[in-house]
């Protein structure tokens, strides 16, 4: 497959951009008045990158933090208090009253247009997060605006910023290697959302959107090095099905042809080997940068003969690695103790970035990477991607409900989830009228989407935070099935969305009147270095000793079942065990502490029995008892695991040779484990960083080392999880972790 990128307009007479690449010069912006007062900056969308750009912008002379502005206001409140920003607001109008001079765009790609359109509308200059659009003509109507009103516009190519990739390009325009020939890039990315199953995220929707999430970075980079593209030829080498009709292209291999030199660029998207890598080969020489790792390495001829030279070549080469790690290290001690400033790769390059933009506007000279760079970064994409058949249109969302539930229904609060979306279909197995509520209807399985639009399924949006959803959500159900786990970073995150959220619940089914409220704790709720747990145990009574998950189920089941008694409402808790099938990941942190992704330290020898159940048999665990006539089970704890006799290093040696990965599981001594934990916490407190002191009980409990006791779900419910060995293995582990060639 090959494509021509559009050839870029005629360059303007040049300038000197803060940080050299493939820019054509803008005209120098307005300098800001009065040039001595700091620049005034907001924040546009509140999610994880906004954390970093924040902690950035916190920390630079000459700016003054202004505004966040997130349609969840409270989300944008939260950033504000942590930063100390003095405005929180909901949408842009506001900004221009508040003295905003300049916004950092960092909200999803497809909103990048229009918002910053906007701000320029507003008189606003911006740095949009890469992808400046997801379009060459869009970031080009972007970069006309921003000129006919005299605004920076600039975009966020952080990847130019890298210190690897800096030392390398400095080494280069020296002469070292003579004159560039040929950059070779390769890019491994783990993708968590591809690995929890998040396939509704905006990059997997198309095939060309991952290509723009993720390449403009190498994409950058090659362009600043070898010039304006002028040719390229793709190869998709590895593709995979999502969802029916939901193609996914996982590898490819680029070949690009620019002004100065070739190019050839390899990307894999899910590997599970992060790597990223840049190679110029020169007519007198190579350099080699390990952008992960921000480390530069090379080679270059020498006089000498050519057994001597082939020795030379690899001592130099070796020796470079060598400085460059104990340098990396260096730095890594350094920031952790509180030494020295932040310097992990990735944040070094975008600090870099960010201050060299603002840098770049208070010295009244173009951005570093402004409209043309992030265009002609979007023409390569569309060069790469020019040739793949388009996507087919997709669905619409399924159509939400204003109705009441229909007689009988039972109501599944985070129905899109591993567990909610296998309870919803064992209801519409049985013809049970059933509701699915979740946070985000876009991300609902395909096959629930259908039920929808079927008008088997009753479909509401509903968030833990937000008391009116769910009363609306609960409203006539029978019976609700409380799936939906919030999570956290502190104790106070916890709170708030685990525990307060699920009183809001079962206070919106008290007064809905609904007959049952179920919700799904987990076996963390208990102390699991009992010799045995059984049905009804009392949730661990030391829960400030453990983990914040533990904590929070804890906290969660002791004030629901104070709401539930206030306001009259049945309650049943279910327990389940370490949750094992299709959609579980492999890195299962019931299984031991993953310190990498294929190496797993267990907690202790790993050779006792685990608490291990299938998600499919948890799910029907789940309908029996929102479905139970009698009132046995209200008022009772049930915990839900089955007898398989199998151990952590069991498990793992199985998903060693289902998946062809190379795992390993270590043995480790709980008391190690501890000493280690009491190491990352003195280096914590080094660093000024407040932490609890790493808890002996919850890293004995971690062990699991009590025998579940799961009676009353057999007794009451006629419950039979799968046991048997063999079948439970291949339907835990081998079916769902069958190496990916296998797969196909």
């Amino acid at each position: 497959m090959s494509a021509r990128p559009t050839p870029p307009a005629a360059p303007e007479a040049p300038a000197s951009p803060a940080f050299p690449g493939t820019e054509r010069p803008a005209p120098a912006p307005p300098t800001l008045h009065p040039p001595t007062a700091p620049t005034r900056v907001a924040v546009i969308g509140a999610g994880f990158i906004a954390q970093l750009h924040l902690e950035v912008l916190a920390a630079t002379p000459g700016i003054a933090l202004t505004a966040i502005c997130d349609r969840d206001l409270a989300r944008a409140e939260r950033a504000a208090r942590r930063f100390g920003v003095p405005h929180s607001v909901a949408d842009l109008d506001p900004l221009p009253a508040l003295g905003v001079q300049i916004a950092h765009v960092l909200v999803p790609p497809d909103q990048h247009v229009a918002v910053a359109r906007r701000l320029l509308e507003l008189g606003i200059g911006v740095l949009v997060e890469k992808p400046l659009a997801l379009a060459s003509a869009d970031a080009r109507e972007l970069d006309r605006l921003a000129r006919e009103r005299r605004l920076p516009l600039g975009v966020n190519h952080n990847s130019l910023f890298n210190p690897a990739f800096v030392a390398l390009r400095r080494r280069l325009d020296s002469g070292e290697i003579g004159r560039l020939e040929h950059v070779r890039v390769a890019l491994s990315v783990p993708l968590r959302q591809l690995e929890g199953g998040d396939v509704a995220h905006w990059m997997f929707r198309e095939p060309r959107n991952i290509v723009l999430e993720q390449a403009p970075h190498p994409l950058a980079q090659i362009l600043a090095l070898c010039g304006p593209l002028r040719e390229a030829r793709t190869s998709v080498l590895s593709s995979r099905e999502l969802r029916p009709g939901q193609r996914f292209h996982e590898r490819w291999l680029v070949a690009l042809r620019a002004e100065r030199a070739t190019a050839e660029l390899y990307m894999d998207f899910g590997s599970p080997l992060a790597r990223a890598t840049l190679e110029a080969l020169g007519t007198d020489g190579a350099l080699e940068a390990d952008l992960g790792r921000g480390i530069v390495s090379g080679e270059r001829k020498s006089p000498w003969l050519a057994f001597w030279d082939d020795f030379l070549a690899a001592w130099r080469r070796g020796g470079e690695l060598r400085r460059g790690a104990l340098a990396r290290l260096a730095a890594y001690a350094g920031s952790t103790l509180g030494l020295r400033r932040r310097d992990d790769v990735f944040f070094a390059g975008l600090r870099e970035a960010i201050q060299a933009f603002h840098a770049a506007l208070r010295a009244g000279a173009p951005p570093p990477a402004g409209g043309e760079a992030g265009a002609q970064v979007l023409e390569a994409c569309e060069a790469i991607t020019a040739a793949l058949p388009s996507a087919a249109a997709p669905a619409p969302p399924p159509p939400l409900s204003r109705s009441r539930a229909r007689p009988g229904e039972v109501v599944v609060l985070g129905a899109a989830g591993f567990i909610g979306r296998r309870v919803v279909q064992r209801l519409l197995e049985r013809g049970v009228p059933a509701t699915a509520a979740v946070r985000r209807p876009e991300a609902l399985p395909p096959d629930l989407a259908h039920a929808v639009r079927a008008g088997r399924l009753r479909l509401v949006r509903a968030a833990l935070e937000e008391p009116g959803d769910l009363a609306q959500a609960v409203r006539g159900a029978r019976a609700v099935v409380h799936l939906a786990t919030g999570g956290g970073a502190s104790w106070e995150e916890i709170e708030r969305a685990m525990v307060s959220g699920s009183v809001a619940l079962a206070e919106a089914c008290a007064a809905e009147r609904v007959a049952r409220l179920v919700y799904v704790s987990s076996i963390a709720a208990l102390n699991m270095d009992a010799p045995a747990a059984g049905d009804d145990a009392e949730p661990d009574p030391k829960p400030e000793r453990r983990a914040l998950y533990a904590r929070g189920k804890i906290a969660a089941e002791q004030a629901l079942e104070r709401a539930a008694r206030a306001g009259g409402l049945a309650l049943v808790v279910a327990r389940p065990g370490v949750v094992l099938g299709e959609g579980s990941p492999m890195q299962h942190s019931g299984l031991g502490l993953w310190v990498r992704d294929n190496h797993c330290a267990g907690w202790g020898r790993g050779d006792n029995p685990l608490p291990l159940v299938l998600a499919d048999d948890v799910a029907e665990a789940l309908v029996r008892i929102a479905l139970h006539e009698g009132g046995e089970l209200d008022g009772r704890s049930l915990n839900l695991a089955a007898d398989t006799g199998l151990c952590a290093a069991e498990v793992l040696d199985e998903l060693r040779r289902a998946s062809g990965r190379a795992l390993h599981f270590h043995p480790r001594p709980l008391a190690w484990s501890q000493t280690l934990e009491i190491g990352k916490w003195l280096v914590k407190l080094a660093g000024r960083r407040a932490a609890p002191f790493p808890s002996w009980r919850d890293i004995k409990s971690r062990r699991l080392r009590a025998r579940i006791d799961s009676r009353t779900a057999r007794e009451l419910l006629g419950w039979r999880p799968v046991e048997e060995r063999e079948r439970f293995l291949e339907l835990a582990v081998r079916r769902p972790h069958r190496a990916r060639d296998e797969r196909g």
